[in-house]
């Protein structure tokens, strides 16, 4: 069959998300849907594209999509139709397929035995007359008479099936990694990817990296931009794999991207939940609190220090904790053995100590802040109670580069930062190591997103400010970045940052020489 197109991947990675959020299993969403659950897994493995959008549109209104990802998906769906050959990749049973699956594995697809190929024609047998006696006798075949060309040509390709397998032994041919044939099959070792693909890269290069760490399984966007997301499944993919896990694409690497070791599927947020309910038995909604706080109960979630060690998995285990439990990044990956590590943590103090980046996240005061402006700065109307209370806008304004806002179902911050690039905050710690209140935070309508075209936010993870001894010059630290230098004062208000944040350091590294601040 070959590879299939890289719309392919993209258009089911899409279902693969909204499908691991919903939590739904393949018989769950094909009683849902009214489409067979093998359908439905060929759908999301990319093996297959539907004819039609209507199928791929009942998946995600049953998983919940909303509408900018339905807008999304379509658009995925399209681009994927559009790249399909004739014949190739179609779902001839698209809207039809009600199977009950009766094999044993309810998400494995059933390939029907092939049919046996005919048998060659024989020569006719000679009838006998009348006349003549029907002697049993050998049946022969004619041979047709060799030509000499004919010997020739198979005395060509048997020479070239030799000097092949010497080569292939040899590994002087052009299937290995360098080789020009083999490039077309493996652009990671392609002229145009020679150096190694890393964090802040754009273009075909990371597309394929992406591509690659979807199909060994790992949930993410195949969208040609190296942000945050692929770094750490990246990192997660080179700990699994036992190379050394610095997030940086290099040879090792994209070797073992074309022949993957491990799998990178792991458990969706709702079996994350519900382990860590039951194991926490004694306090259960401020475990799940904290994990959803620390990791958004991703298992593969990595999150680097100043210091250069790293946080894994759903507790967000450190790399020296790790040390004192005798565990591996690989161990910490696994939420089963994460969530036992953390109990055990917990277990010594019966609190959560160990985890001081989130308790403040979980203050009453940091819950349902009181925002009090709307986009374009007017007030809100007072609640019937005296208090603030947030209010949308009739019509979505975009906010610009400095501006801060939320919608009015949900409690997450947004930042717009330079070039019109859109952050989030990742929880009230992080909040107030940059901003004094909740003062100046807009609230706008539900369709941001889709209105602004903004299609993903960057997380400013562990975000702070500082500077270095003895300088004015002040920097914005996230994990993903490093220091980003603030060009000059006016910037504190143009984003709101507090000055009284800023923390002093003797060093500061490593300084991105990427977006400034500005």
């Amino acid at each position: 069959m070959g590879s299939q197109p890289v719309e392919f991947d993209e258009f089911a990675a899409c279902l693969r998300a909204l499908k691991e959020r919903a939590d739904l299993s393949y018989e769950a969403l094909a009683r849902r849907t009214g489409i067979g659950r093998s359908s439905l897994h060929r759908y999301c493995s990319g093996s297959h594209v539907p004819q039609d959008y209507g199928s791929a549109h009942r998946f995600a209104t049953a998983c919940g999509a909303s509408p900018e990802e339905l807008r999304r998906l379509h658009r995925l769906w399209a681009l994927a139709d559009a790249a399909r050959e004739p014949d190739r990749g179609v779902d001839t049973d698209t809207d039809t397929d009600t199977d009950t699956d009766t094999n044993t594995d309810a998400d494995s697809d059933a390939v029907p035995e092939p049919a046996p190929a005919p048998a060659p024609d024989l020569e006719p047998e000679t009838t006998p007359t009348p006349t003549q006696e029907a002697e049993p006798a050998p049946r022969t075949r004619r041979h047709p008479a060799t030509s000499p060309a004919l010997v020739v040509l198979v005395l060509v390709l048997a020479l070239g099936a030799t000097a092949w397998g010497i080569a292939a032994v040899s590994g002087t041919g052009t299937g290995s990694d360098g080789g020009t044939a083999d490039s077309d099959k493996r652009p990671l070792f392609s002229a145009e990817c020679a150096g190694p693909v890393r964090l802040g890269q754009r273009g075909a290069c990371v597309r394929e990296v992406q591509r690659l760490l979807a199909r060994a399984g790992a949930e993410m966007d195949v969208d040609g931009d190296f942000g945050p997301q692929t770094l750490r499944r990246v990192t997660a993919f080179q700990a699994l794999s036992r190379i050394d896990a610095d997030g940086v694409v290099g040879e090792e690497t994209k070797k073992a991207l074309y022949a993957p070791k491990s799998r990178m599927e792991t458990w969706p947020p709702g079996k994350v939940r519900q382990r860590v309910r039951k194991v926490f038995r004694e306090a259960p909604d401020d475990a799940v609190a904290l994990a959803d706080c620390q990791s958004s109960l991703d298992p593969f979630h990595i999150v680097p220090n100043t210091n250069g060690t790293r946080n894994w998995g759903v507790f967000q285990i450190s790399d020296a904790v790790l040390r004192k439990l005798g565990g591996t990044p690989r161990d910490a990956m696994d939420p089963e053995w994460n969530i036992q590590a953390a109990h055990r943590l917990w277990s010594r103090t019966k609190g959560f100590g160990d985890w001081p980046h989130c308790d403040r996240a979980s203050s009453p005061e940091a819950v349902g802040p009181a925002l009090v402006s709307t986009v374009d700065d007017r007030s809100s109307e007072p609640a019937q109670d005296g208090s603030s209370s947030p209010a949308s806008t009739t019509n979505t304004v975009c906010p610009v580069p400095g501006q801060r806002f939320k919608t009015p179902h949900h409690d997450r911050v947004y930042l717009v930062g330079p070039g019109n690039r859109l952050y989030y905050v990742p929880d009230a710690t992080v909040y107030f190591n940059l901003w004094d209140d909740w003062n100046g935070v807009a609230v706008v309508s539900d369709r941001v997103f889709a209105d602004c075209a903004w299609d993903e936010a960057r997380e400013l993870a562990n975000g702070f400010l500082a500077r270095v001894s003895g300088s004015s010059r002040a920097y914005l630290w996230d994990a993903w970045y490093g220091y980003r230098p603030i060009t000059d004062r006016t910037v504190f208000n143009k984003y709101g940052f507090s000055e009284a944040k800023v923390q002093t350091r003797p060093s500061l590294s490593p300084i991105s020489g990427d977006t400034s601040w500005r």
